[in-house]
């Protein structure tokens, strides 16, 4: 019997004409064995990337903090890391039925009860080989910042202290356009995070293991970010 605290939700685009994965009903049918699954697919018509690529929520009945608090129960961190391998298997198997959609995992996240984990992929494959030790290590700096996880809403892994290409941001996510960096790697998953409370922003930066209040942004507050600029003429090209 499926517990009725997990489920995932699987959201994408397609072309214009709605040319759909093929096998994915037998994708639906083998994740639908475990967890209530949701899938969300629309249309677009909107040219370059971002079609076939997957965002995926993982919704889990347990607290972070509750997590953080008992960390060093190894069998519950890698509980968490187990079924998104699983849920990865299943993913490689459609994508390698339909290579030429050039399909990818965009982004996962996991909605805990108290807070939500985003990850971004910043190169291909990387949220798979990232996502263990990525969560191991959350629960253990969540460990060591009860005070401000505990308040957590967001936490948004992997952010960049790198400025943008007009020079209006310092820390922020990779950027889906006008990205200026140029190579990415394992390691920075576990280089800065960003951590969102309801009334702060903090950045976790991995060589000193300290909290900083600091702003960063998401590809969203930074196209707001943007636009501001871009109306008051202060872009920097």
């Amino acid at each position: 019997m499926k517990s009725m605290y997990k489920s995932i939700k699987i959201e994408y685009w397609t072309f214009p004409e709605g040319q759909d994965f093929d096998g994915i009903e037998e994708f639906v049918n083998e994740i639908d064995k475990d967890y209530f699954l949701t899938v969300s697919k629309k249309r677009t018509d909107a040219l370059g990337g971002g079609l076939y690529d997957l965002i995926i929520e993982i919704s889990e009945d347990l607290s972070l903090i509750e997590l953080a608090k008992s960390y060093i129960e190894d069998g519950i961190k890698l509980y968490i890391g187990y079924q998104a391998k699983e849920i990865y298997k299943t993913i490689r198997k459609l994508f390698e039925k339909n290579k030429d959609l050039n399909p990818s995992v965009e982004q996962i996240s996991v909605k805990f009860k108290d807070c939500k984990v985003i990850l971004y992929e910043v190169y291909k494959n990387g949220i798979e080989e990232s996502f263990e030790s990525v969560i191991n290590e959350l629960i253990k700096v969540a460990s060591e910042h009860k005070k401000t996880f505990k308040k957590a809403k967001e936490i948004h892994i992997p952010i960049f202290k790198h400025k943008d290409s007009y020079n209006i941001c310092k820390y922020r996510v990779k950027l889906n356009v006008d990205e200026n960096m140029t190579e990415f790697k394992k390691s920075d998953y576990l280089n800065f995070w960003g951590i969102k409370t309801k009334k702060k922003e903090y950045v976790y930066n991995f060589d000193n293991g300290k909290l900083k209040k600091k702003k960063f942004y998401t590809q969203e507050s930074y196209d707001k970010l943007f636009d501001w600029a871009f109306e008051n003429g202060k872009l920097n090209e």
